[in-house]
């Protein structure tokens, strides 16, 4: 499927293009396997090669990256009310987790969605976490579309200096998604091993 996407935006420059990329930058919040950083790479290799335009690539990424932090965000809305919440998150630990998560984005919701396009695979549940905490709307477009146009701006930057090498493109941003996921992963592992040691101390 991927390489039918690539092969549709080579041989076609028009107006559709960039609804194509749009879309994809959107539905990898509404679908995370989606693999929308693919497309949006090879959108941004295409505007430094082959003739696509800059401005216009950049604002349907952002675009459909904003809109797609939207609707993951209307997705934790709708189950921001406990009533409302299927079974397994009416649960005593589960209240208190979503309760623990509403207040930590309370406090620092803007800078978790400002991180949000910058952990590729997690984007999306930072918009929902935002639903379910009831972040102003206003916060989750703004913040999100600003980080949406900085990682945007920084893929730009690397589309130029990688030239006409899609695949070292690719491969600049294939190492950073996986040593990103890899100190995520290591941060939520060392959080969790806190929570769980709190209880015992109090023991």
């Amino acid at each position: 499927m991927l390489d039918d996407v690539r092969g549709w935006l080579e041989t076609n420059h028009g107006p559709w293009a960039y609804v194509v990329l749009g879309l994809a930058s959107l539905i990898e919040y509404v679908f995370p396997p989606f693999p929308g950083d693919a497309v949006a790479l090879f959108g941004i290799f295409l505007a430094v090669t082959a003739g696509y335009s800059g401005p216009l690539t950049f604002l349907a990424l952002n675009v459909g990256a904003t809109l797609g932090g939207l609707g993951a965000y209307g997705f934790g809305r709708a189950f921001a009310d406990p009533e409302r919440r299927p079974g397994f998150l009416k649960g005593e630990r589960a209240s208190k987790a979503l309760a623990t998560l509403a207040e930590r984005y309370r406090e620092h919701g803007g800078l978790y969605l400002l991180s949000n396009r910058f952990l590729p695979a997690l984007r999306a549940f930072f918009f929902v976490a935002a639903g379910i905490a009831k972040i102003p709307v206003w916060q989750v477009i703004v913040y999100g579309g600003l980080s949406a146009m900085l990682w945007n701006a920084l893929l730009f930057v690397l589309g130029w200096l990688a030239g006409e090498s899609f695949d070292r493109l690719e491969g600049w941003v294939g190492y950073y998604a996986m040593g990103a996921l890899t100190i995520a992963a290591v941060i939520a592992a060392v959080m969790f091993w806190r929570s769980r040691r709190k209880p015992a101390s109090a023991r």
